[in-house]
């Protein structure tokens, strides 16, 4: 039976920021899987299986890097729920640890440990891998998980970026919510204009951390429209459709390179903030046909997804299956199997996290 449209409760999310709260799981899970499939479309033999006739397809799912400017974006709106609570600040940083670390070292620490025992890595490459910095000083072959390494230092930055745009001094005859904007916009200008400027004075070293950059400036953004999110604030109609023209653009301006270097990027991010828009939305007009809850049930472990899918890949790339045709089959089929090794991860670290996050007595 078709829903009311009068009576479906998701209607208070229509137009309106707190659907991204409410869609988060799903929206995190969709950007899980389109990495996922990103990460296999990155490897030669797969793209060679692509005919000319589908290639837009391809390029579509070629476009996959941008889910992880979704994952930063929502992000940066769940931290503040937990920092509005104004918990102390080491409380603050030991659970944002805990639950990033953790799984991190869970996944990634037999992987580390093999490559310095077959002598790929040496020791002190070990070290900065299992600390995550190797990404910041350019050593990500053959390990490469640049997006923990940044995770955790947003993370690290976030209490900052928080206290600039919501700081309670008085703000003179500007209106509180004018204010907060204003200093989000600095903030995003002051990022832009960084990266921008790494890119052309210092292109050796834009080329390290490029990935980070953007999604810096995205994160910045979410912290911002969490508030927005918390307080179930309204939003214009044009949101969506502005959201629609820059996921017009992307395939030109983003794919085929038409914007150089750094702009590119950050349209890049332009398009993962507007899927939020669309999906968000998206979910709610489908909500009988339950689309939405399909992606949900991977968002919570989308972190573990993304993760072991990194390491996936790089085993499938030295196996038969990678070079004796079906490429793409063959990926697809390991990589039902990682997803459901992230799921039995992601169960293995509750009592962990039970464990290292119970309260403490007295």
């Amino acid at each position: 039976m078709r829903q009311n449209s009068t009576t479906n409760p998701l209607n208070q999310y229509k137009l309106n920021y707190a659907s991204f709260s409410y869609f988060r799981n799903a929206i995190y899970g969709f950007a899980a899987l389109w990495i996922v499939v990103f990460h296999g479309v990155l490897l030669g033999n797969i793209r060679d299986e692509f005919d000319p006739a589908i290639r837009l397809i391809r390029d579509s799912i070629d476009m996959g890097n941008i889910g992880v400017d979704v994952f930063v974006f929502l992000s940066g709106i769940c931290l503040y729920f937990s920092y509005s609570k104004k918990p102390k600040l080491g409380s603050f940083y030991y659970k944002r640890f805990v639950r990033v670390y953790i799984p991190y070292l869970i996944m990634v620490l037999p992987y580390i440990i093999y490559f310095y025992v077959t002598g790929e890595i040496d020791l002190w490459l070990t070290i900065k891998t299992i600390l995550t910095i190797n990404t910041w000083t350019g050593e990500i072959d053959p390990i490469d998980f640049w997006y923990v390494s940044a995770i955790l230092v947003f993370y690290l930055l976030y209490p900052l970026i928080y206290r600039f745009i919501f700081h309670e001094k008085s703000t003179g005859k500007m209106p509180r919510e004018k204010a907060e904007f204003w200093r989000m916009i600095l903030l995003v200008v002051i990022s832009f204009a960084v990266s921008v400027t790494i890119y052309y004075a210092l292109p050796d070293v834009y080329s390290v951390i490029s990935r980070m950059l953007s999604r810096f400036t995205v994160f910045i953004i979410g912290t911002y429209v969490g508030k927005l999110v918390k307080e179930g604030k309204p939003f214009h109609e044009g949101f969506l459709i502005a959201s629609v023209i820059i996921l017009a653009g992307t395939y030109p301006l983003y794919e085929c390179d038409i914007l150089p270097g750094v702009w590119s990027r950050y349209y890049g991010s332009l398009t993962g903030m507007a899927l939020v828009f669309l999906l968000s939305q998206f979910f709610i007009l489908a909500s009988e046909w339950k689309i939405d809850r399909f992606f949900a049930f991977f968002g919570p472990f989308s972190f573990e997804i993304y993760v072991l899918s990194i390491i996936a890949r790089r085993i499938y790339y030295f196996t038969p299956w990678y070079t004796d045709g079906y490429a793409f089959l063959h990926y697809m089929i390991v990589m039902v199997f990682t997803i459901f090794i992230a799921w039995a991860v992601s169960k293995i670290e509750q009592p962990i996290f039970k464990l290292l996050l119970r309260p403490q007595s007295g």
